[in-house]
């Protein structure tokens, strides 16, 4: 089963193939397309790889918060 980076990259790839001519599809070729398949694939995860670095990040500082709150209600 595909990803769904691999299927949201796919999609944009064959979004790409129907806004070229024929020509420029032939000319770019097949194993091109699946190259550039891959590295969407790739940007896409790394983007969601470091927004949810962040995301942990703000989490372990706002346990870090509650903690300390709670440490000077109790």
């Amino acid at each position: 089963m595909k990803s769904c980076h691999a299927e949201h990259a796919h999609h944009v790839v064959e979004t790409f193939r129907n806004k070229i001519s024929a020509s420029a599809d032939q000319h770019i070729g097949a194993k091109h397309l699946e190259e550039l398949e891959l590295l969407i694939e790739s940007a896409i995860s790394s983007a969601v790889m470091s927004a949810l670095e962040e995301a942990a990040k703000k989490a372990d500082t706002l346990a870090a918060d509650l903690r300390k709150f709670e440490q000077h209600q109790a």
